[in-house]
C-alpha cells in the first residue's frame, strides 16, 4: 500500500478546495479523508461551508462504525463510497485495525481519548465525536451497566439521564434496581416515588430485556437505531431550534417556509424566498457589498432602491398592483415593509378575489426593472400585468392537465406495490392478521389480531391495550409478539402472519439492521422457533381492517383489557 495525495479543484474557477488522502490497494472497499484548505474570507463561500458541514456528518458515519466495529461497519462504508470514491482504496478491516491499535486499543472511540501526535485522518474522525455523542442513547437490556443519574438512557427529544422529582435517591442507582425481578417489568411505584412524572411515562414505555441481555449503545434519531448522514443533519438542526426557543418578536421563518409552498414555478418560489431573505441585487444591497453604483431607482428616480421599493412601491409597480385583481388600500397593501406585503399576499386576501397570479406579477415586475437597467427599455405597466396573468393562466392549466394524466397511473403504482396476492381462498394452516394502534395523548397502545383457519373453524380474535409504548412502530412490534404468543398458546403450528406495516416486515427480514429493537427481536426469534411454518407478509391497509378496528377500539378503553375469543363482541366493532 502506498499513500498519496490527490488534489481536487472546484468546477470552472480552478481554485483548490480539498485534498483527499488515500492508500492504494486492490480491495473494493474505499476509504478517504478530505482535508480542506484555508481560503480566507474572500473565498469562504456558502457552498464550501455546506461542504464542510457534510464532511462532519460523513465522519460521523466513520466514527460510528469504529465505535461499533464490526457489526454494520461494512454497510456504513458502502454509504460513504457514494460520496467519496477516489481511485485508490484501503481495506475496511485494515483501517479499523490500524485505528484501534493506535488510538483506542482498550477504550471506546466515542469517548474523549487523548492521543499522542494523531494523524490528520484520526483528527478528522474525532471532529464528529461531539455530533455523534449528542444522539447516543443507552438501550436498556438488563440495566446492570446503566447509571440512572449519569448515562443518557431516557428517550426524550435528546437522550439524557433521568430527572429526579426532588426526593432523596441513591447517587449510584442502576437501572436494574428499578426493575421488579419477579415480573421483569418496571416497579411503577418506585418510579413514581423517585422520578419526575414526565420521566415515569417515558421509562414505563421502555421494553425491558431478559436478565441476561446486555445493555447497548444506539443512535436515538433513527427508527432503526443506526446513525445516518441525514439523521446527523437533523440532530444539528434540532439543536439550533432549541437555542432559538427563547427568541421573542416577529419571526419571518413562517413566511420563508410558505414561499416554497406557493403554487408557481420553482424559479419564482426561489425569488419569493430571496425577497424575504434580503438577497435580491437591488442597488441598496449592492452598495452594502462594496459595489460602487448609483443607489437611486432607475425607473422612478427615487433616491434609494430597496427590495420593497422595487417590487411594491415604485410608481410602475404601484400601477401594476392597482390594475390587478388584488385589492389595494392605503396602509394595508402595499406598505413600506416587504414582509407585511408578502404576508398579505400569502394569507390576508379575501377569498372572493382571485390572487393566484401574484407570484407572476412579482416576477415580471422584477424583469421589467432589469429591462430598464440593462437594455433601457420602458415596459408599459398594462403589458407587464397582461403578460404575468397570461403566464399564470398557462401554467395553472398545464398543472391541471398533468394531474389528470398522472392520477390514474399513481393509483396503478400504489396498487401494484402492495398487492393482496397472498390472500387466496385456498391455503393451509392459519392466517393471522395483526395490527397496532398508537396515539401520543392516550394512556394505552392498542394491539389486535384476527385469525382464520383453513379447516373451517370459526375465526378467533384478540385485542389488548398495553402501557403506551415509545412509538407507533413499537406498538406494531408488540402486536406481532402478542399474536405469536396467542398462536403458540392455541397450539397453532402453521401460521402465516400479515401486517400493513412495511417497517415491521423489514425488521423481521433483517434484524441486525434494527439494533433499536434488539430486545423485541430476541423475543421474536425465541417465539418463532415454536412454529413449524412461519411467514410475515405485507398487505394493504384495507385488507387489514378487522385487526385495525380491534386495535383502535381497545386503545381508547379507559381500563386495561385483554380479550381473546371466537365470539365477536359489539363493543369491539
Amino acid at each position: 500500500m502506498s499513500p498519496s495525495w490527490q488534489q481536487r479543484t472546484s468546477s470552472g474557477d480552478g481554485y483548490r478546495f480539498a485534498e483527499v488522502f488515500h492508500v492504494d490497494d486492490s480491495s473494493d472497499v474505499k476509504f478517504c479523508f478530505v482535508q480542506y484548505l484555508s481560503w480566507g474570507l474572500r473565498h469562504n463561500s456558502f457552498a464550501i461551508k455546506r461542504l464542510r458541514r457534510l464532511s462532519s456528518f460523513l465522519f460521523g458515519l466513520v466514527l460510528w462504525s469504529l465505535g461499533f466495529a464490526w457489526g454494520g461497519a461494512r454497510r456504513i462504508w458502502a454509504r460513504i463510497r457514494r460520496f467519496w470514491t477516489p481511485d485508490s482504496v484501503v481495506p475496511l478491516e485494515g483501517v479499523v485495525l490500524v485505528f484501534k491499535g493506535r488510538y483506542f486499543r482498550k477504550s471506546n472511540p466515542l469517548e474523549n481519548i487523548k492521543s499522542y501526535s494523531p494523524s490528520y485522518g484520526w483528527r478528522s474522525i474525532c471532529s464528529a465525536r461531539s455530533l455523534v455523542n449528542k444522539g447516543l442513547i443507552k438501550r436498556v437490556g438488563s440495566g446492570t451497566s446503566i447509571s440512572v443519574w449519569e448515562d443518557p438512557w431516557i428517550p426524550a427529544q435528546f437522550p439524557r439521564p433521568a430527572k429526579s422529582n426532588g426526593s432523596v435517591a441513591d447517587p449510584s442507582l442502576k437501572v436494574n434496581d428499578l426493575i421488579d425481578s419477579r415480573t421483569n417489568f418496571w416497579n411503577i411505584d418506585l418510579l413514581k416515588a423517585i422520578f419526575d412524572p414526565e420521566d415515569v411515562a417515558l421509562i414505563s414505555a421502555i421494553h425491558v430485556g431478559a436478565p441476561t441481555k446486555e445493555d447497548s449503545l444506539g443512535w436515538h434519531f433513527t427508527k432503526s437505531g443506526q446513525y445516518t448522514v441525514k439523521s446527523g443533519y437533523h440532530t444539528t438542526r434540532l439543536e439550533k431550534l432549541e437555542t432559538n426557543l427563547n427568541f421573542f418578536g416577529p419571526d419571518i421563518n413562517p413566511l420563508k417556509a410558505h414561499s416554497w409552498k406557493v403554487q408557481c414555478p420553482p424559479k419564482i418560489r426561489h425569488f419569493l424566498w430571496q425577497i424575504l431573505a434580503g438577497c435580491v441585487p437591488v442597488t441598496e444591497n449592492l452598495r452594502k457589498r462594496g459595489i460602487d453604483c448609483d443607489t437611486g431607482c432607475a425607473r422612478c428616480g427615487a433616491p434609494e432602491e430597496t427590495i420593497n421599493h422595487t417590487i411594491f412601491q415604485c410608481h410602475p409597480a404601484r400601477q401594476i398592483w392597482a390594475l390587478s385583481q388584488i385589492p389595494t388600500a392605503m396602509g394595508i397593501f402595499p406598505t413600506e415593509s416587504n414582509f407585511a406585503n408578502l404576508d398579505h399576499l400569502f394569507w390576508r386576501i379575501p377569498s372572493e378575489f382571485d390572487s393566484s397570479a401574484f407570484p407572476w406579477i412579482i416576477w415580471y415586475i422584477w424583469k421589467a426593472r432589469n429591462e430598464k437597467i440593462f437594455e433601457n427599455i420602458d415596459t408599459d405597466p398594462i403589458e407587464v400585468l397582461r403578460l404575468a396573468e397570461k403566464e399564470a393562466q398557462l401554467w395553472q392549466s398545464a398543472q391541471v392537465d398533468l394531474h389528470n394524466e398522472n392520477h390514474g397511473s399513481v393509483d396503478l403504482v400504489n396498487r401494484i406495490r402492495v398487492r393482496d396476492v397472498s390472500l387466496e381462498s385456498n391455503y393451509s394452516g392459519y392466517r393471522c392478521f395483526v395490527d397496532g394502534s398508537w396515539k401520543g395523548s392516550d394512556k394505552f397502545s392498542g394491539t389486535g389480531w384476527f385469525c382464520t383457519s383453513s379447516n373451517g373453524e370459526p375465526p378467533t380474535m384478540g385485542a389488548a391495550n398495553l402501557r403506551r409504548s415509545l412509538s407507533p412502530l413499537h406498538a406494531e412490534v408488540e402486536a406481532l409478539l402478542w399474536a405469536m404468543k396467542c398462536m403458540i398458546g392455541a397450539d397453532n403450528q402453521e401460521v402465516a402472519f400479515f401486517t400493513d406495516c412495511s417497517d415491521l416486515v423489514k425488521m423481521v427480514s433483517s434484524p441486525t439492521e434494527w439494533p433499536a429493537f434488539s430486545v423485541y427481536l430476541e423475543e421474536f426469534q425465541s417465539d418463532r422457533e415454536e412454529f413449524s411454518s412461519f411467514s410475515l407478509s405485507l398487505i394493504s391497509r384495507r385488507a387489514n381492517t378487522k385487526a385495525d378496528n380491534l386495535a383502535r377500539k381497545v386503545r381508547t378503553e379507559p381500563l386495561h383489557i385483554t380479550y381473546v375469543n371466537n365470539i365477536p363482541q359489539e363493543w369491539l366493532f
